[in-house]
Protein backbone atom coordinates (compact mmCIF):
# COMPACT_ATOMS: atom_id res chain seq x y z
CA UNK A 1 0.00 0.00 0.00
CA UNK A 2 1.09 3.35 -0.96
CA UNK A 3 0.85 6.96 0.97
CA UNK A 4 -0.63 9.67 0.03
CA UNK A 5 -2.65 10.39 -3.35
CA UNK A 6 -5.31 13.04 -3.11
CA UNK A 7 -7.76 11.24 -5.16
CA UNK A 8 -11.49 12.56 -4.57
CA UNK A 9 -12.76 9.69 -3.60
CA UNK A 10 -14.16 8.40 -0.19
CA UNK A 11 -16.08 5.57 -1.17
CA UNK A 12 -13.68 2.84 -0.17
CA UNK A 13 -12.23 4.37 3.47
CA UNK A 14 -11.23 1.82 5.49
CA UNK A 15 -8.92 1.40 8.54
CA UNK A 16 -5.98 -0.67 8.03
CA UNK A 17 -5.93 -2.38 11.11
CA UNK A 18 -9.41 -3.60 10.29
CA UNK A 19 -8.60 -4.75 7.09
CA UNK A 20 -7.22 -7.44 5.28
CA UNK A 21 -4.28 -5.15 3.86
CA UNK A 22 -1.02 -4.30 5.44
CA UNK A 23 1.46 -1.19 5.01
CA UNK A 24 3.76 -2.15 1.61
CA UNK A 25 7.26 -3.13 2.32
CA UNK A 26 9.19 0.20 0.82
CA UNK A 27 6.91 2.36 3.04
CA UNK A 28 7.11 3.21 7.09
CA UNK A 29 4.75 1.20 8.91
CA UNK A 30 4.12 4.40 11.10
CA UNK A 31 1.69 3.04 13.36
CA UNK A 32 2.34 3.81 16.97
CA UNK A 33 4.96 6.29 16.19
CA UNK A 34 4.68 9.58 18.21
CA UNK A 35 3.26 13.11 16.86
CA UNK A 36 4.76 15.85 16.92
CA UNK A 37 3.12 19.38 15.95
CA UNK A 38 5.44 22.58 14.92
CA UNK A 39 6.76 23.02 17.74
CA UNK A 40 7.91 19.40 18.49
CA UNK A 41 5.23 18.80 21.30
CA UNK A 42 4.04 15.17 21.18
CA UNK A 43 0.53 15.50 20.45
CA UNK A 44 -0.41 11.96 20.48
CA UNK A 45 0.23 8.78 18.49
CA UNK A 46 -0.51 7.22 15.06
CA UNK A 47 -3.68 5.05 15.80
CA UNK A 48 -4.63 3.79 12.61
CA UNK A 49 -4.55 4.65 8.94
CA UNK A 50 -7.56 5.51 6.72
CA UNK A 51 -6.86 4.16 3.31
CA UNK A 52 -8.89 3.56 -0.24
CA UNK A 53 -9.48 0.17 -0.47
CA UNK A 54 -9.71 0.44 -3.93
CA UNK A 55 -6.42 2.70 -5.17
CA UNK A 56 -4.71 1.41 -2.23
CA UNK A 57 -3.33 4.52 -0.97
CA UNK A 58 -3.81 6.06 2.43
CA UNK A 59 -5.53 9.50 2.77
CA UNK A 60 -5.45 10.00 6.31
CA UNK A 61 -3.43 9.34 9.68
CA UNK A 62 -6.10 8.39 13.04
CA UNK A 63 -4.11 10.59 15.43
CA UNK A 64 -4.59 9.10 19.47
CA UNK A 65 -4.17 12.42 21.24
CA UNK A 66 -4.93 10.53 24.75
CA UNK A 67 -0.67 10.52 25.02
CA UNK A 68 -0.34 13.80 24.36
CA UNK A 69 2.65 16.11 26.65
CA UNK A 70 0.32 19.51 26.19
CA UNK A 71 -3.20 19.12 27.73
CA UNK A 72 -5.19 18.33 24.44
CA UNK A 73 -8.43 16.56 25.57
CA UNK A 74 -8.78 13.20 24.83
CA UNK A 75 -9.84 11.85 21.21
CA UNK A 76 -9.16 10.59 17.75
CA UNK A 77 -9.01 13.07 14.91
CA UNK A 78 -7.99 12.97 11.23
CA UNK A 79 -4.86 14.33 9.90
CA UNK A 80 -4.68 14.45 5.66
CA UNK A 81 -1.26 12.18 5.25
CA UNK A 82 -0.24 14.38 2.60
CA UNK A 83 0.72 17.04 5.20
CA UNK A 84 2.93 14.84 7.78
CA UNK A 85 6.59 14.33 7.33
CA UNK A 86 8.12 11.31 8.33
CA UNK A 87 11.06 11.18 10.36
CA UNK A 88 12.29 7.23 10.04
CA UNK A 89 15.39 7.11 12.24
CA UNK A 90 13.46 8.57 14.84
CA UNK A 91 10.01 6.77 14.11
CA UNK A 92 8.12 10.11 14.84
CA UNK A 93 5.71 12.31 12.34
CA UNK A 94 6.10 15.29 11.98
CA UNK A 95 2.79 17.92 10.90
CA UNK A 96 4.92 20.91 9.95
CA UNK A 97 2.08 24.37 10.36
CA UNK A 98 -0.17 22.54 12.88
CA UNK A 99 -0.27 22.91 16.62
CA UNK A 100 -2.16 21.86 19.35
CA UNK A 101 -4.29 25.49 18.62
CA UNK A 102 -5.08 24.12 15.34
CA UNK A 103 -5.47 20.31 16.20
CA UNK A 104 -8.45 21.46 18.64
CA UNK A 105 -10.49 22.51 16.08
CA UNK A 106 -10.51 19.35 14.34
CA UNK A 107 -13.42 17.55 14.53
CA UNK A 108 -13.32 14.29 16.75
CA UNK A 109 -13.19 10.87 14.40
CA UNK A 110 -15.19 7.73 15.23
CA UNK A 111 -15.00 4.50 13.52
CA UNK A 112 -18.00 4.41 10.88
CA UNK A 113 -17.72 8.07 10.55
CA UNK A 114 -18.69 8.72 7.14
CA UNK A 115 -15.75 10.96 5.14
CA UNK A 116 -16.48 12.81 2.38
CA UNK A 117 -15.31 15.78 0.43
CA UNK A 118 -17.25 18.13 2.85
CA UNK A 119 -15.74 16.52 5.67
CA UNK A 120 -11.69 16.95 3.89
CA UNK A 121 -12.80 20.13 3.17
CA UNK A 122 -13.34 20.90 6.77
CA UNK A 123 -10.41 19.63 8.57
CA UNK A 124 -8.28 21.08 5.90
CA UNK A 125 -9.86 24.61 6.88
CA UNK A 126 -9.44 23.59 10.68
CA UNK A 127 -5.29 22.79 9.50
CA UNK A 128 -5.37 26.39 8.38
CA UNK A 129 -6.38 28.36 11.06
CA UNK A 130 -3.48 30.27 12.50
CA UNK A 131 -2.23 30.23 15.63
CA UNK A 132 -3.55 33.87 16.54
CA UNK A 133 -5.50 32.52 19.70
CA UNK A 134 -2.54 30.83 21.43
CA UNK A 135 -2.30 32.10 25.12
CA UNK A 136 1.61 32.70 24.11
CA UNK A 137 3.89 33.31 21.22
CA UNK A 138 3.64 30.12 19.21
CA UNK A 139 6.70 28.11 19.56
CA UNK A 140 8.63 30.67 22.27
CA UNK A 141 8.90 27.69 23.92
CA UNK A 142 8.32 23.94 24.63
CA UNK A 143 4.58 23.75 26.08
CA UNK A 144 5.31 20.15 27.25
CA UNK A 145 8.15 21.11 29.64
CA UNK A 146 5.66 24.44 31.08
CA UNK A 147 2.23 24.46 32.24
CA UNK A 148 0.69 27.86 32.06
CA UNK A 149 -2.65 27.44 32.49
CA UNK A 150 -4.97 24.86 34.07
CA UNK A 151 -8.47 24.00 33.46
CA UNK A 152 -10.88 26.34 35.32
CA UNK A 153 -13.40 24.80 38.15
CA UNK A 154 -17.10 25.24 37.34
CA UNK A 155 -18.29 27.79 39.34
CA UNK A 156 -21.31 26.02 41.55
CA UNK A 157 -22.55 29.13 42.87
Amino acid sequence: MDFADNTNDYDYLEELTNSDFEVADNQPNILGWDVHDTHQNKVGEVSDLLFNSETRKVRYIILDMESNDVDLENGRVIVPIDIAVFDEKKDIVKLPDVSTTTLEYLPLYERGRLINKHTDDDIRRALDIPERDAPIKPGSLNVSQTKIFSKREPDLS
